[in-house]
Parts: C-alpha cells; structure tokens; sequence
C-alpha cells in the first residue's frame, strides 16, 4: 500500500489473536503512520492495540527515541486514571506498569539482576519513572539479595554472616511470606548480635532468642489503669 499511496495511512487493529501489537509494529514497519490505541487496551470485545504494550515494543526497539519523543512516566498515572474510571484494576502482568513487571524473586533471578539489570530486563524502569523491586522475603530467596540489602541497610556482615542470616529469613518465609520490615528486623537484630558478641554463625536457637526479645521489647510492657 505504502508503494502506490503517498498519504498517512492509519491502521486500526483489534486483539482477537493476541498479535494486536505485533500487527501495529509491523504495520509501523511496513510504513503505517497512524496507529490506533487505548488505554489498556480497553475496547469492543477483547480490545484493541494498547497503547502500554505498544510503547514497551517500541522502547524495546529503540530506546532513545521513545523516550525523546514521549512522557514515559505519564502512562502510568494515565492507566492508573483510566483503571479506577471503568473500575478495572490494571493487570498485574501488565506490560511496564503491572506489579510483576519489575519484580524480581528466584534467587537466581534476584542474582543476575543485581550484578547487571539487561540479563532480565529488556526495558529499564526508571526511564519509566519506576523502580524494580527484588522480593526476599521468601523461601526462595538467595544470599546474594540478602547482601543487597544487608548493604542498602549499611550493616557490616560477611558473606557467611549473610548466608547464615538468609537461611533465618527462608525458615521464617516457611511459616508465613516476610515482609520487607520483617527481613529488615531480621537483618539489624542478627547484625546487632554479631555486633555484640552474643552470637555467633550457626546458632539459629540464640537468634530466635534475640529475635523474640525484639518482639516483645517493640511491643513494650502492658498497663493496666483501674477505675475509681
């Protein structure tokens, strides 16, 4: 078309296959100049080219001049808008501004993003204006996130220290998922430990020890008032 038409030419596709936005970039590529999108890519019955999943492809492609040419950190307020609108809530593998898009968690996973991003990430989140996040608090987390955080938190612990304070976080996330505060708490009470000279690698009951009179010095003594 492009070699006998010398107007824009626009393209409009729908989602009924999924390949809605391998259509739209090789329509881009064969010389379209307009392609439709929406937000989400909400529309007649699966929907059509979304406009997220379309800059992510065209990010992917050429980074620069996306990011030259368009507001990256806009889309997510915009999904954000246009989600809590129709009363939708914006998916979580969504591509770019999902919750698991920049989520990190098998160790090994964790690891190589830590050491270079581009192993896992075709796109990067701060040009996004967003952050990745490598979760820990879980069974499956490996030492080498736990020294990232051990360094965020400016705690001073060797890589056996390390190792050792992992395999309390993995026996707590056993039990139940920790959160961020919780493997924080882990982390500084382990630390202090260490510090002190009340514990030693390979005492996981004196830990527990520490860990409990933490808990229960948070949580401060009890009170009671009687009415007159």
């Amino acid at each position: 078309l492009r070699g006998v038409v010398g107007c824009d030419i626009e393209i409009h596709l729908h989602n009924d296959t999924g390949c809605a936005i391998a259509n739209a970039y090789t329509a881009l590529e064969a010389g379209a100049t307009h392609i439709d999108t929406s937000v989400l890519g909400i529309g007649e019955r699966v929907g059509i080219t979304p406009l997220g999943g379309l800059i992510a492809c065209l990010y992917a492609a050429n980074p620069d001049y996306v990011k030259n040419k368009y507001n990256l950190p806009m889309l997510r307020e915009i999904e954000n808008l246009v989600a809590e609108a129709v009363e939708v809530n914006v998916p979580f593998m969504n591509p770019i501004t999902g919750y698991c898009a920049f989520t990190h968690k098998a160790g090994i996973h964790a690891k190589a993003i830590l050491n270079n991003p581009s192993t896992y990430e075709i796109l990067k989140p701060e040009d996004f204006g967003l952050t990745r996040y490598v979760s820990i608090g879980h069974r499956l987390t490996g030492w080498n996130a736990v020294k990232s955080r051990v360094e965020q938190l400016k705690l001073t612990l060797t890589d056996e220290q390390i190792k050792d304070a992992t395999a309390k976080i993995k026996e707590l996330a056993d039990v139940r998922t920790q959160s961020m505060e919780d493997v924080d708490t882990v982390l500084r009470v382990y630390h202090s430990g260490i510090v002190s000279g009340v514990l030693n690698v390979g005492e996981p009951e004196k830990l527990d020890q520490l860990l409990r009179k933490h808990r229960d010095s948070s949580v401060g003594p009890t009170s009671v008032t009687a009415a007159s």
